[in-house]
């Protein structure tokens, strides 16, 4: 009997000891938010595409911005909990990066790499073969888990979006690009941060295998990391090529329809003019390859 009762005693310290760690492990990927202050900046750039023109002023309100992009940790921490199933996992894989270029692969997800290779320990990195919905839902998740009121509440085959809700989710492209200029009291430079571009961002003239561990590059001056550079990042934005002809004295949301979200920011896949903080780019929800992650922002 004494025996018995250690034997019990062992296996209730053994339960509680797991448990405390992988208590410790979800709150340590509790995301690093930066306060970012309103204002009043430029959107746009007038030597830019032709989305990005014409130049117009947007007023934007007190936020929580991420300081990193979404990291595998963080990922894992909300697939654990949840048992959530992304896209690439109930589709047909993801897009992948080798000396072919861009092309699909069946069987890859956010636990691989841009080359499509199982990863064992990437914590620090980026994820990415995630899409708009799978990042949103990462939001909901980082929502109810403080008690707060979600933002996206998916119904079937309908999406019911809430901006006024107190959770988490992803930044306006008008959110994302005043933070990336520095916010209201910076003049807005080419790109996120002050310096030459290669202290800044991982992109195509210092990477060309994959993104790289989350802030390894100067911050800008609110002390966020890899804006421009790194992974490309989900914007909560339908994305409208006109938007700023059509609103061009306000353009907070972007457009209430469209086909594709708004990314922004470049990746390591792409050249210095898609790193650009005014440059626009666009893909469908369901989306997903190896240079597209996200950061999370949160109203205050």
């Amino acid at each position: 009997m004494p025996c018995l009762s250690l034997l019990t005693d062992m296996k209730k310290t053994i339960s509680l000891f797991f448990a405390a760690i992988c208590l410790t492990s979800i709150s340590s990927a509790q995301p690093n938010m930066i306060r970012v202050k309103g204002g009043t900046f430029e959107m746009g750039d007038t030597a830019g595409d032709a989305d990005e023109k014409p130049l117009h002023q947007v007023l934007i309100t007190d936020f929580m911005l991420a300081a990193t992009e979404t990291t595998c940790q963080e990922f894992e921490a909300f697939v654990r909990t949840t048992g959530y199933v992304t896209d690439a996992e109930r589709g047909e894989g993801s897009y992948i990066w080798d000396s072919l270029g861009w092309h699909i692969r069946l069987g890859v997800h956010w636990r691989h790499d841009a080359l499509g290779r199982t990863i064992q320990s990437s914590n620090e990195y980026p994820v990415i073969h995630v899409s708009w919905n799978d990042a949103t839902q990462y939001c909901n998740w980082l929502s109810e888990k403080q008690g707060l009121t979600k933002v996206y509440d998916f119904q079937f085959d309908s999406l019911v979006i809430n901006l006024q809700a107190n959770g988490y989710r992803l930044p306006t492209e008008a959110e994302w690009e005043y933070a990336a200029a520095g916010g209201a009291t910076k003049k807005k430079g080419h790109f996120s941060g002050k310096g030459a571009l290669g202290s800044l961002a991982w992109y195509a003239a210092n990477t060309n295998h994959g993104p790289q561990k989350a802030a390894q590059k100067s911050p800008n001056a609110l002390g966020i990391s890899d804006l421009s550079g790194n992974v490309w990042e989900w914007c909560h934005d339908w994305y409208d090529k006109d938007s700023y002809k059509q609103h061009p004295n306000s353009n907070t949301f972007g457009s209430s329809t469209g086909k594709e979200r708004s990314i922004r920011g470049g990746s390591w896949n792409n050249n210095a003019r898609h790193c650009r903080v005014a440059n626009r780019s666009s893909r469908f929800p369901d989306f997903r390859d190896g240079s597209i992650g996200f950061r999370v922002l949160k109203r205050i």
